[in-house]
């Protein structure tokens, strides 16, 4: 990696791990993040375990309240949660920019990367290196947390109201067996049912 000063005095590194670093690590990665994400939150590709509750468990018969009832929608929210910080870090980091770059021979301000015949300014790869960071950070969090809860399948609190739990399809009545493991929902929408065996979603 060579440096070269310009007339300006502004410093530019050249750099051939830069782009094929993005392209072919941290990009699908971050790609491939961001679609597990997708399926485990969006779509019904992966089943929750199915776990056993009790008898007219009360603690799981609270009402359900429809997503478009909700006082902050769960697509809003979601949204929020990656753009709010994405912006409010590229704002600081145009700030930051701004301010470095307008001291006297750049004092502090990082040299640009010139990759592939472009010339890349520190602002522009902080901002992608942060903004990078954060995105993979939320989706890397919530992919545990999700695994974990299709893994455990731990009931939301609405879940007996949305499955409506056919009891006379049992063997045994209730007080003989009061701790059901059988599938007996005869709800009618899957998906509130299976999103009703996470505990989150409530």
């Amino acid at each position: 990696m060579s440096a070269k000063e310009r007339p300006k005095g502004k410093v530019i590194k050249d750099s051939v791990t830069l782009l094929p670093c993005f392209y072919f690590v941290e990009l699908p990665i971050l790609a491939s993040s961001v679609v597990s994400l997708y399926f485990l939150e969006l779509t019904d590709v992966f089943k929750p375990v199915h776990s056993g509750f009790s008898c007219y468990d009360r603690s799981l018969s609270m009402p359900y309240i429809e997503p478009t009832q909700e006082a902050i929608p769960f697509l809003m929210l979601l949204s929020l949660a990656f753009a709010g910080p994405a912006i409010t870090i590229m704002v600081g980091e145009g700030i930051l920019y701004c301010c470095l770059s307008k001291r006297r021979n750049g004092v502090g301000l990082e040299p640009n990367i010139n990759a592939g015949g472009c010339n890349f300014n520190s602002f522009l790869r902080r901002a992608v290196r942060f903004v990078g960071v954060h995105v993979f950070g939320l989706c890397s969090t919530a992919l545990i947390t999700d695994i974990i809860q299709l893994s455990t399948g731990y009931q939301a609190p609405y879940f007996l109201t949305v499955c409506k739990p056919n009891y006379t399809s049992l063997n045994v009545s209730c007080k003989e067996n009061s701790y059901i493991v059988e599938d007996i929902c005869s709800g009618s929408d899957l998906t509130v049912i299976n999103s009703g065996r996470l505990e989150t979603e409530n």
